[in-house]
């Protein structure tokens, strides 16, 4: 039995070996394509070229391994025809099925055609916050904060807030004691501003600002200082003028 079906095991392994190899090969090809887009005279958005780098590395394993099976099945005379006439019988099941993965392609293709996010990017997909490790034509992969990886069909994704497109605002709220001068802060808070200046001067677009306050009682009043900074940059400028301001106001 086993010697009957040699010359097509050994068929198949060699149909495996082979898209196996293509699938490395395009990789590396994908791989060289990405590089050298990204040393370009005139770049391409790097963002970007990730995004259809593993986009098309995506196309590329699925239709080998579409082909390998086709071409497997067939080596063991498994009609492909007669696959699909079976299917036919269960057609109304897979059509349900099959929905499903037609929606998560088209809306993973709208995705990336309108440019709507990219890999790298921070965002905010239904309630899900991280980094945007991977797209492909079914799935995006987020990666948040504590490393857990969500990864949502593309098809599901409602509301989408891209937090890396633009700048974002660094707000930091200060409460204070009612017998502290606001005149005295304030001058304390604008030495405080020119060291964040100094120490963020890529990062800042917009020096910092006393807003005004934004709330009081008879024990304390809160004054809310505003900075426009590069994408995603606000969280380290908040942090350090926290620290800064707690140096300045409350341990001189």
């Amino acid at each position: 039995m086993l010697l009957k079906y040699s010359g097509k095991i050994i068929y198949s392994i060699i149909i495996l070996a082979v898209g196996f190899v293509l699938l490395k090969f395009s990789n590396k090809m994908l791989e060289k394509w990405k590089n050298r887009e990204k040393s370009s005279v005139i770049p391409f958005n790097q963002k970007r070229i990730d995004t259809l780098a593993a986009l098309f590395k995506s196309i590329v394993k699925y239709s080998i391994y579409f082909i390998m099976i086709v071409l497997i099945l067939e080596n063991f005379n498994v009609s492909i025809k007669t696959i699909l006439a079976v299917a036919g019988i269960g057609g109304l099941a897979i059509g349900f099925g099959a929905q499903s993965l037609i929606r998560d392609v088209i809306a993973g293709l709208f995705l990336i055609i309108e440019d709507q996010l990219s890999v790298g990017d921070y965002v905010t997909i239904d309630g899900r916050s991280g980094i945007v490790k991977e797209m492909g034509i079914k799935t995006i992969k987020i990666q948040d904060y504590n490393g857990s990886v969500h990864i949502i069909p593309n098809g599901s994704i409602g509301a989408i807030t891209n937090w890396s497109r633009h700048n974002s605002k660094a707000i930091v709220d200060v409460k204070l004691n009612t017998k502290m001068s606001y005149d005295e802060v304030s001058q304390k808070l604008k030495e405080v501003f020119e060291e964040i200046e100094k120490e963020f001067e890529d990062d800042i677009v917009t020096p910092p600002q006393i807003l005004g306050i934004v709330d009081t009682n008879w024990i304390e009043y809160t004054l809310r200082i505003v900075t426009e900074t590069k994408p995603l940059k606000h969280w380290d400028v908040e942090r350090e003028m926290r620290k800064k301001i707690i140096e300045k106001l409350f341990l001189n």
